[in-house]
């Protein structure tokens, strides 16, 4: 360790040892905070006030400020301020300790010390109560509890006081009350002495409905401490919300129901006294086999819809509960009846529905759908039986009939649901032969079809033969004709040979 590192430890146990020793309270409000004072809450000077602390934010910039409080009814004014700390000494990295040192010759009063420090985070501030001068000075009370509270019975409050001349086991405090719906007292004002019970400077009391006779409802309280001589510290004010009544539920739902059926349960008439109907609900659903679940879906604080699914007694239970947590049931019982299934059977392309009677050749197939209508909530465990001759062929939900010899048949379609009930429908199936006429005549047709084809092939092959032979032969000279052409030529020849002589002659 060297030299310069003992001389600020040596330095920093004496500016310890020279502040002054503070209260429990006032050490234990400031732990975990950046700016801090051992300097505790009621001290008393005449002259001068030299308040101490650390920091760990940097002492650069440190505003403060001195409030009279004394009187509470009035706006406080600032007897002094700063900008800065009046000294600062290093301890080490991101740590010193200050010091404020002010001159209050004249003040007399009950002061309020404010020093504030800027932090990234936003603004660190520390408070101490300060007596200043002869005096006298009146009390000084510190609520730790909130403004607004909710008693259902009794609440314990608890509040800090700070006394210049007198022990607080010697004071008193005054509780007063009014019943206040709209925030201003709405009738007679009461008052009465509260006992407290003292730890130092913190002291609890209780607010008790039924010893202080409160009805539910809004209520303003103010208390305040009274010294040994009398004089009294500022009102501390705080609204009592009073619930001591539990919530009625009240259920109104159909006593009867259809399986799958969208029922309503209605809780919008359950209240809670003054407080009306502000409560969170809880919906509980008992099916017939015991089980209870919590619905979720289509639910409201106040509304429940739902649909059951299953056959048998259902218990619905509502709870409400109000906001201090008192709490009430109500339940009722709901009769849910099966609904049978219905069956809708039609035949594949036809708009024929549950047919009594078909007819079909033998080559065809013979193509049933089958679907039901008017079955509640179970259409997915229903069970489809068709019997052949009273012979069961399938369970499929459709049925595809092919390769039956010709004759007769009893063909019925059972559905069955899940609670046993069932719809059946049967039909008269009957196979036919083809007939031997319409064979006979397909058998002709066919026959002239192939007589015609042939024939055709072979008139196309005749042309096909006759166009080859008339490219393909080169024609042939007639000696008739030929002779009858030179004849004709010589004849011509005669003539223009006479002619020329007679023109010569």
């Amino acid at each position: 360790m060297n030299q310069y590192s003992k001389s600020y430890i040596i330095l920093t146990s004496i500016l310890l040892m020279s502040l002054p020793i503070a209260s429990s309270s006032s050490v234990d409000s400031e732990v975990g905070h950046k700016l801090t004072s051992p300097v505790e809450d009621g001290i008393w000077v005449n002259n001068t006030l030299e308040v101490n602390g650390s920091t760990t934010l940097p002492p650069q910039d440190a505003d403060w400020a001195l409030y009279d409080v004394t009187d509470t009814n009035i706006e406080s004014s600032i007897l002094a301020s700063g900008e800065f700390f009046t000294s600062v000494t290093p301890i080490d990295e991101g740590l010193w300790i200050w010091s404020i040192v002010i001159d209050v010759s004249g003040f007399n009063c009950t002061c309020l010390l404010e020093v504030t420090q800027i932090d990234g985070s936003g603004e660190e501030s520390l408070n101490r109560i300060i007596f200043i001068g002869e005096g006298p000075h009146s009390p000084v009370i510190f609520p730790n509890h909130d403004t607004s509270i909710i008693v259902d019975g009794e609440y314990v409050i608890s509040s800090r006081a700070i006394l210049a001349d007198s022990q607080t086991n010697d004071s008193k405090l005054i509780l007063n009350w009014c019943l206040a719906p709209n925030g201003a007292c709405d009738g007679t004002l009461f008052d009465s002495e509260v006992n407290v019970s003292w730890e130092n400077d913190i002291g609890t009391f209780s607010i008790n409905v039924s010893s202080l006779g409160l009805d539910d409802g809004v209520w303003k309280f103010t208390y305040h401490l009274q010294d040994v001589y009398l004089r009294t510290s500022e009102e501390i004010e705080m609204t009592v919300f009073v619930d001591q009544t539990n919530p009625t539920s009240v259920l109104i739902c159909p006593e009867n129901a259809l399986e799958g059926e969208m029922i309503v349960i209605d809780g919008s008439g359950s209240t809670d006294g003054v407080w009306s109907n502000n409560l969170q609900s809880i919906w509980y659903v008992t099916d017939p086999d015991g089980v209870i679940y919590l619905p979720t879906s289509n639910t409201t604080d106040e509304m429940l819809n739902i649909a059951l699914s299953k056959s048998g007694n259902y218990t619905v239970r509502l709870d409400v509960i109000d906001w201090v947590g008192r709490m009430s049931s109500s339940n009722t019982t709901i009769l849910v009846s099966n609904v049978p299934p219905i069956i809708d059977l039609h035949l594949e392309g036809s708009s024929v529905k549950n047919p009594n009677s078909w007819q079909f050749l033998q080559d065809e197939n013979l193509e049933l759908v089958a679907a039901t209508i008017e079955t509640g909530d179970d259409s997915n465990s229903l069970i489809y039986s068709w019997y052949l001759n009273d012979e069961l062929i399938s369970t499929s939900v459709n049925l595809s009939l092919s390769d039956l010899d010709v004759g007769v048949y009893n063909l019925r379609l059972v559905v069955t649901d899940n609670d046993g009930a069932e719809d059946s429908h049967e039909i008269e199936v009957t196979v036919k032969a083809q007939s031997k006429s319409e064979s006979n005549t397909f058998n002709i047709a066919a026959v002239f079809v192939l007589v015609g084809i042939i024939g055709f092939s072979i008139m196309i092959f005749r042309r096909m033969r006759m166009s080859e032979n008339e490219t393909s032969v080169l024609p042939k000279w007639d000696s008739s004709h030929k002779s009858n052409s030179a004849n004709k030529e010589t004849e011509r020849f005669s003539e223009n040979d006479m002619w020329t002589d007679e023109d010569s002659s």
